[in-house]
């Protein structure tokens, strides 16, 4: 339960955020309960290009938002494969003993209702600042605390409900473009 289904793989867009991803993570768990705010940068020409030969628009919709009441909405495929890089990163390697990243995966994943995600508007170029997306993220405190405030969502807000079936924000792997695709 809550975790990738067996032989899907990770987007590979969101593989390219981990670096980003991480930084605004540990910004976040250095300030719990605050929300902490980046823009992600458009991608550039040479990056659009690769990836509309994979077969990925990333300007294209929120692949997760285009299913009836599915998941935030991520605006576009762009901001989506960044939002993945923060879950994925959270879940399987934040956490390490005495502070910082593990360098192995975990053997079981860190639960993710203790991560909240908003997604903005797009922002203009300013200064040396490059367009993007305004994102921010807050992260709350774990363990029984969480747990409680899961349950307190509605099924709408989840996605698992109590007894583990999928809820309205599950999205099934098989409809990503990168499955698709390639």
């Amino acid at each position: 339960m809550g975790h990738m289904p067996a032989g899907a793989t990770r987007d590979p867009i969101s593989e390219a955020f981990d670096a980003g991803a991480r930084r605004l993570l540990e910004r976040a768990y250095a300030r719990p309960g605050v929300w902490i705010a980046t823009r992600i940068a458009d991608p550039g020409l040479r990056v659009r290009t690769r990836l509309m030969v994979a077969g990925i628009n990333p300007d294209g919709p929120d692949p997760v938002r285009a299913l009836p009441g599915k998941g935030i909405d991520a605006k576009d495929r762009w901001t989506r494969a960044f939002i993945r890089a923060l879950y994925w990163n959270h879940r399987w390697y934040s956490g390490k003993p005495g502070g910082g990243w593990r360098t192995d995966k975990r053997a079981s994943p860190r639960s993710a209702s203790a991560l909240e995600v908003e997604v903005g508007r797009r922002v203009p170029v300013r200064g040396i600042i490059p367009a993007g997306r305004a994102v921010r993220v807050r992260t709350r405190r774990g363990g029984t605390v969480a747990a409680n405030a899961v349950k307190r969502l509605p099924d709408s807000r989840r996605i698992y409900d109590d007894d583990g079936r999928r809820a309205d924000r599950w999205a099934d792997p098989d409809i990503r473009d990168w499955n698709v695709n390639g």
